[in-house]
């Protein structure tokens, strides 16, 4: 099971996405500075780095409302490709579009949880749900 997951290589994603957030939450933070976040298409890793470092900046993103508002905002109101990246549409023109990109986002807010749990207003059994 660990060969498995390990050939999916999820772990290495997880600590790319975290270190990332970490660099742009220090450059806003720390040293003041503005920062650009913008993958490839703009679909995927930007709003999974914004979103991780909204988290990091400001404790409102660890209320149970806050995570609300982040979701609605960096993920719904963004236009995240749900359908795509989920294959959860009737007809699925390309098998390429699926990531599983928002779950790999919850893992990594499940992570910082894990690490920091006095810091969040909810728990993974708000993550689940």
């Amino acid at each position: 099971w660990l060969s498995a997951l390990e050939s999916t290589k999820w772990l290495q994603h997880l600590s790319v996405m975290l270190k990332a957030a970490v660099l742009v939450s220090s450059a806003v933070d720390r040293e003041g500075r503005p920062v650009l976040v913008h993958c490839s298409d703009g679909w995927d890793r930007t709003p999974q780095i914004v979103a991780l470092a909204k988290i990091l900046l400001d404790p409102y993103y660890r209320t149970m409302e806050g995570f609300q508002v982040l979701v609605e905002s960096d993920w719904l109101d963004f236009g995240h490709k749900f359908g795509d990246r989920c294959g959860h549409q009737e007809k699925v023109e390309d098998q390429n579009e699926q990531c599983p990109v928002f779950l790999q986002w919850l893992d990594a807010v499940h992570q910082l949880l894990k690490q920091f749990p006095c810091l969040f207003e909810f728990n993974e059994a708000f993550l689940v749900r």
